[in-house]
């Protein structure tokens, strides 16, 4: 039998598929990333905020996406943060307030 057959791979019972763990926990330290959505019809303020967090996170934060609204009145820019444990704590920010 072909190793990429059904009858090749192992059987979990359905009881077993629909059980699952607590999730997986990050070491101390280790990096995740944070989605960020800036939004407005501001247009300048809003580009002004990315900005503003480009600087302040440096290299930890990367603008993903630009879109204009239908009516080209709002902006929204999609971004990511790489966020540490330590750095969310030394820092003096909730993720609340990144």
């Amino acid at each position: 039998m072909p190793p990429h057959s059904p009858a090749s791979l192992p059987a979990v019972s359905a009881k077993d598929a629909g059980e699952q763990g607590p999730p997986a926990q990050r070491p101390l330290g280790a990096a995740g990333g944070v989605r960020v959505m800036l939004e407005g019809s501001d247009l300048a303020g809003v580009k002004a905020a990315a900005a503003g967090m480009k600087v302040r996170f440096g290299s930890r934060f990367a603008v993903t996406g630009r879109r204009l609204g239908a009516d080209r009145q709002v902006l929204r820019i999609s971004a990511g943060l790489l966020v540490t444990a330590d750095i969310a704590n030394t820092s003096g920010y909730h993720l609340a307030h990144l």
